[in-house]
């Protein structure tokens, strides 16, 4: 479904974009720390990803695509404002609060796009 691969693009250039400033911010040899904090801030986009490949309805894949363009939305635009726009000393807090807030709306949209999900499947 074209729906499915536009959510798909959106959420790789999300994850691309998040990869790229943090290895940018960080510094030359990188640290297993800021790996592990990279990571995190990618596991929003890998479940997002998922969860496009999973679901089969069409209604489904629509809030999918929703979901990749406000979840990456969001997190691109924390990022970049934290680290670029308005550098401080807690910019590096970014990495660790916006996935908290990327997770959080996930898993509120998780039940019923389930739900949805499991209905027309049935």
């Amino acid at each position: 479904m074209r729906i499915k691969r536009i959510s798909f693009v959106v959420i790789m250039i999300a994850v691309a974009v998040t990869v790229a400033i943090g290895v940018k911010i960080t510094d030359s040899p990188i640290p297993a720390g800021a790996l592990v904090i990279i990571g995190w801030a990618i596991t929003p986009y890998i479940y997002l990803a998922i969860m496009t490949k999973l679901v089969s309805h069409n209604v489904s894949s629509i809030i999918i695509a929703v979901l990749a363009f406000i979840v990456g939305g969001f997190g691109v635009g924390g990022f970049v404002d934290a680290m670029f726009i308005h550098p401080d000393a807690q910019g590096g807090l970014a990495f660790i609060v916006v996935p908290l807030w990327q997770w959080a709306l996930l898993l509120l949209t998780t039940i019923p796009v389930y739900f949805l999900n499991k209905t027309k499947n049935e």
